[in-house]
């Protein structure tokens, strides 16, 4: 070997500043600067240890590297939260919450919502879906429980007058409310305030099938806040309740909310699973009525519905749509609410004789926020013989009453509108179609004009992201379309071990105690 060997043994070949290679140029720079034997001989050393602990840890420096070593999969988003934690990927954002409610939120309670919320009645259980309230309680939740708070918001509060008003009907039609399926379809929080106000006669059968998550699609954290705030209210209800009852679906409207960054958001969207016509009919059920919030874009049903409620009309039964919007209060009657058990947003005074206490909801704890606004009065029973929703005490005067239309009069028009009970002695027809108790044509009154057009509603079958999906019975599982519901993950190209979320940024996977390196 000739002398120059002997004294310059390590050459460098090439220079790389590969991902991969990280540190090969600070290791020959190293090795250059070497010039006595000793040195030389500890390089080596250094080197097989090294080496050592590459061979051990290589798969980390290939999760290092970009693009070639590693690929995206998607899988299911609602899995990977079981697995890994309510808010993987996204330990160090917050949930945000408005309207905060300043009542006690005890762990028992919490423990127990997704038991509580579950049906009373064996019938009902089989579409209940308590998936959103067992988040609370799993073991791979965590902190969730710790970052949650009820809320109450004036959004909340109005959706719990318009169910007053809508429980006020039915209680005129006993008879009708057995034979009725009311499906709410709101934004999470006011479709739980609407179906607590019918709660006293319907069943709640709740339809949340997700997790909360930071940076979800569904503010699904907003509607396991408001189930919190009504849960005590909910279960003296359930107390008071005659069984058999009617069911009354609560679904979250925002479960099909648009998703286009996979790398920004999460996709913990889902669909609402319905019963079939023939467990309907089983239940006693021949009408469905549909509530959704109104407006122009509101006017039907959402996609993943539109198969179940064609498949109801097809069968015999009547599905009919209002909005919520269509109960608004009368400006004819208004009062001072002075605190709780003033007559603010009752059901009518004068709506006759035997008059159910259909909407009486139990006193609530104190419910006021804390974004400054006055402590807000329990719900109780107002002198009228209806009940208060929780309103500011110390308000301004406001609307007393709220009615369909906005007015006594419109309010009486309702079964008129919507055929389904007795009216008045004799027959008819209401607006092209037959009913029992009308005495003839001129004893039709008007339909309001502030008003949806719901009672003219029929389910026709259309084109949606889930017609593809091939079903069977209605009220079945069926699968998810493609990439609904799912979370891309990155994944190794040669361990397959997952590495973490695409929508998280690589400096957070060292910081997450939620998944491991060997997925």
């Amino acid at each position: 070997m000739s002398s120059e060997t002997d004294q310059n043994p390590f050459r460098r070949k090439v220079m790389t500043r590969q991902p991969g290679l990280i540190g090969a140029q600070w290791w020959n720079e190293g090795l250059s600067a070497m010039s006595d034997p000793v040195s030389r001989r500890k390089a080596l050393q250094a080197l097989a240890v090294f080496g050592g602990a590459v061979a051990v840890g290589g798969f980390v420096l290939a999760a290092a590297s970009s693009g070639e070593d590693e690929y995206l999969e998607l899988h299911d988003a609602l899995q990977m939260q079981r697995e890994r934690g309510w808010n993987f990927g996204a330990t160090d954002d917050s949930l945000t919450f408005t309207g905060q409610a300043k009542i006690p939120l005890r762990p028992q309670d919490l423990n127990s919502l997704a038991t509580e919320l579950t049906p009373k009645q064996d019938a009902l259980k089989p579409f209940s879906q308590a998936t959103l309230f067992q988040s609370v309680s799993s073991s791979s939740a965590g902190s969730l429980a710790l970052a949650l708070r009820p809320i109450y918001t004036p959004e909340m509060d109005t959706a719990f007058k318009q169910g007053q008003a809508l429980a006020a009907l039915f209680a005129e039609q006993p008879e009708v409310a057995l034979t009725t399926a009311v499906l709410v379809d709101l934004p999470g929080p006011e479709s739980i305030a609407f179906a607590t106000a019918l709660a006293e006669r319907f069943e709640p059968v709740f339809t949340f099938d997700n997790w909360p998550h930071p940076v979800g699609v569904v503010p699904a954290h907003l509607t396991l806040a408001a189930a919190t705030y009504y849960q005590p209210t909910l279960r003296e209800l359930a107390n008071k309740r005659t069984l058999p009852a009617p069911p009354v679906f609560v679904l979250d409207r925002l479960r099909l909310s648009p998703y286009s960054d996979q790398e920004r958001e999460f996709d913990n969207r889902y669909m609402a699973r319905m019963p079939s016509a023939e467990q309907l009919r089983k239940l006693g059920i021949q009408h469905v009525l549909y509530v959704v919030p109104g407006g122009k874009k509101q006017s039907q049903e959402l996609d993943d519905l539109n198969e179940d409620f064609v498949a109801w009309r097809t069968s015999g039964l009547d599905v009919k749509l209002v909005a919520a919007k269509d109960f608004q209060p009368d400006p004819a009657t208004s009062t001072v609410a002075t605190g709780t058990g003033t007559p603010d947003g009752g059901t009518p005074a004068d709506a006759g004789t035997g008059l159910a206490t259909a909407s009486t909801v139990p006193s609530r704890p104190d419910a006021g926020t804390d974004a400054g606004t006055p402590a807000m009065a329990t719900a109780s029973t107002s002198s009228d013989g209806g009940t208060t929703g929780p309103v500011a005490a110390g308000t301004p005067s406001g609307p007393s009453h709220w009615y369909y239309g906005g007015s006594r009069m419109a309010h009486n028009s309702f079964w008129f509108i919507y055929p389904w009970g007795r009216t008045h002695t004799g027959t008819g027809m209401v607006h092209g179609r037959p009913s029992a108790g009308i005495l003839s044509a001129k004893d039709v009154p008007q339909v309001p004009a502030n008003v949806s057009k719901g009672y003219a509603y029929e389910p026709q079958r259309r084109t949606t992201m889930f017609s593809a999906i091939p079903r069977g019975a209605t009220g079945a599982f069926r699968p998810f379309p493609t990439g609904f519901g799912k979370v891309a993950m990155r994944t190794s190209s040669n361990s397959r071990a997952i590495l973490g979320p695409a929508f998280s940024s690589r400096s957070s996977w060292s910081r997450s105690s939620s998944y491991s390196s060997g997925g």
